[in-house]
């Protein structure tokens, strides 16, 4: 059996597939779907320059714990478990029983590692007033980590339980939200931190930015110096950083040196230079500190990923480790009046997604239209791991090696009320009203309108067009057992 690859996977948070510098180059110019964004991100660049992209990557439910529920499963919602982000006061989790990406990699003789965001978990009280953890069953009043009830906006935070640990060894996470920045005289539980696999609550140094903290985490465990992991192994290394996410409130939550060297009022005296995109209103208000900060993030978050790329190329091992770069949805940042995420537009389902792997992959750009669900299994069969059953995902190793051309037809978005398709031309869904109705139908044509400002009526396409997707829908529908399937809901239009 060949050695197998060492993998290193960042997935930033809310990063948008257009912020991303290199599109600009001429090489990438005519490869994505409308205008990039204005950003500087020369370690992402690089990357890209080095691996494949693909740049029509698809997130299928553009929210944070059911992207990752079907990115960690390769299953849909309706098997993982997942349908909103896990909250307190929602029944939603990954469920037990399904192995995860870490449990196979693990079980497969892979040292894995996790640093950063997780959100797979619905948060409990299990700690005193003073962050200290006394457990889920303690006989005491119990809290969230930062001492917030569950009525509490901020009961957001906690850990993963050590019986759902999912293989993974080396353990530095915080569940789901978290400070960016604290300086002196912030409360301690209100300041950056992480919690090891013992529930200490590591903080970061004052001053510092999230993310630059998970990195040292991160880098600890890439440069093996105190025996973080075991040598003899393969290794898997996760990092989960929480920017470009909200906030976006002024410089203090972001990267001071991105903000201050290109997009601070002083840089861009007006910040709708920053806002490119044609569908984002002259008039739209309130956007000028967001945007600033959000490209900043989205910088900041390059500056890291470069540290992680330098250790890498540094250990040697380069040509033998699988580095993934992706997100798990984008933001709309202006784009139709709107903020965040979760709805069928590009700026929100649009992801990044660079793999650089030199033994097997040579350097190109690909329009495969990849999916949360696919990242695992095509991964796994890159890493020359057995793809788990059951899975929902298909394994694309074969085309971003460039030796096969099958290829899906179609995208899958998914949601509790709404359903969709986006295949290379067209974006199509229905949201659900009645058994009898459905109700704000969407058809874009993204060949004639890649901004998506136009909603076209279904008779407006050819019938063959319309009968295509409307049997995509379905096949996707019916494969994911997804719950309209299960109800046959609107089969006079939806082809099962």
């Amino acid at each position: 059996m060949k050695e197998r690859p060492n993998i290193v996977f960042v997935m930033s948070d809310q990063h948008r597939r257009q912020a991303m510098g290199f599109w600009q180059k001429e090489e990438y110019r005519e490869c994505l779907n409308g205008a990039s964004d204005p950003v500087k991100t020369p370690n992402i660049d690089r990357l890209a320059d080095e691996g494949v992209v693909a740049s029509q990557a698809f997130s299928s439910y553009p929210v944070c714990s059911p992207y990752r529920a079907m990115l960690f499963s390769g299953l849909f919602p309706e098997q993982n478990g997942v349908w909103h982000n896990c909250a307190p006061w929602r029944d939603y989790e990954l469920k037990d029983e399904i192995e995860t990406f870490t449990d196979v990699l693990a079980g497969n003789g892979y040292d894995v590692g996790y640093v950063g965001k997780w959100h797979l978990e619905a948060p409990r009280p299990a700690f005193n007033k003073n962050g200290i953890y006394v457990g889920e069953d303690a006989e005491c009043e119990k809290f969230f980590p930062n001492g917030a009830d569950k009525d509490d906006t901020d009961c957001w935070d906690t850990l993963i339980r050590k019986d759902r640990s999912r293989g993974i060894n080396y353990l530095y996470m915080y569940n789901t939200w978290n400070v960016f920045r604290a300086n002196d005289g912030t409360p301690e539980l209100s300041k950056p931190h992480c919690w090891d696999r013992d529930y200490n609550r590591i903080t970061a140094p004052d001053g510092t930015w999230l993310p630059e903290f998970e990195t040292e985490l991160a880098l600890r465990y890439i440069v093996n110096d105190n025996n973080e992991r075991d040598a003899k192994k393969p290794y898997c290394l996760f990092v989960s950083y929480n920017p470009p996410h909200l906030p976006y409130n002024s410089r203090e939550d972001t990267d001071y040196e991105a903000y201050d060297n290109y997009y601070s009022p002083e840089k861009k005296p007006d910040y709708r230079e920053l806002l490119t995109r044609p569908n984002v209103s002259p008039a739209t208000e309130n956007f000028e500190d967001n945007v600033r900060v959000y490209f900043s993030h989205v910088t900041g978050i390059d500056r890291q990923v470069g540290r992680l790329m330098d250790a890498v190329d540094k250990s040697g091992a380069a040509d033998n480790t699988i580095f993934v770069f992706t997100s798990d949805h984008g933001e709309m940042m202006g784009s139709h009046k709107l903020m965040s995420k979760n709805v069928i537009y590009e700026e929100s389902v649009g992801i990044p997604f660079i793999i650089r792997y030199p033994r097997r992959l040579n350097h190109k750009t690909d329009n495969l239209l990849l999916m949360g669900v696919d990242i695992m299994p095509t991964i796994l069969s890159l890493a020359g791991v057995p793809v788990p059953e059951p899975t929902e995902g298909s394994d694309y190793s074969a085309v971003l090696e460039g030796s096969s051309e099958k290829r899906p037809k179609s995208a899958f978005f998914v949601q509790l009320d709404t359903k969709g398709v986006r295949t290379d031309r067209y974006v199509m869904s229905v949201r659900e009203d009645t058994q009898e109705n459905y109700k704000e139908p969407v058809l874009f044509d993204l060949k004639t309108d890649p901004y998506q400002m136009n909603n076209l009526e279904f008779s407006s396409i050819s019938a063959d067009d319309m009968m295509m997707l409307r049997s995509e829908l379905g096949y996707w529908l019916k494969k994911s057992n997804d719950p309209w399937y299960q109800r046959r809901l609107y089969d006079n239009f939806i082809i099962y």
